[in-house]
């Protein structure tokens, strides 16, 4: 599993946002994410490009701030 910040996060709907989003990338299982922190968590991490995550964030109008 990977986390990663994420800024601008305000509430649930935030949350679900990017747990859909995230969701879609190739070789995503499980994505946790928790606005209170500002936490993505997602995996496995072995076939995921983690660049490729925090484009779709970024996207999606939020600010990943690294691992």
């Amino acid at each position: 599993m990977a986390t990663l910040k994420v800024s601008g996060m305000k509430s649930p709907d935030c949350a679900a946002t990017i747990s859909e989003v995230v969701k879609t990338a190739d070789g995503v299982e499980v994505v946790n994410v928790n606005y209170a922190t500002g936490e993505v968590t997602y995996g496995p991490t072995e076939c995921v490009d983690p660049a490729m995550i925090e484009e779709m964030i970024k996207e999606a109008g939020y600010e990943p701030e690294g691992n």
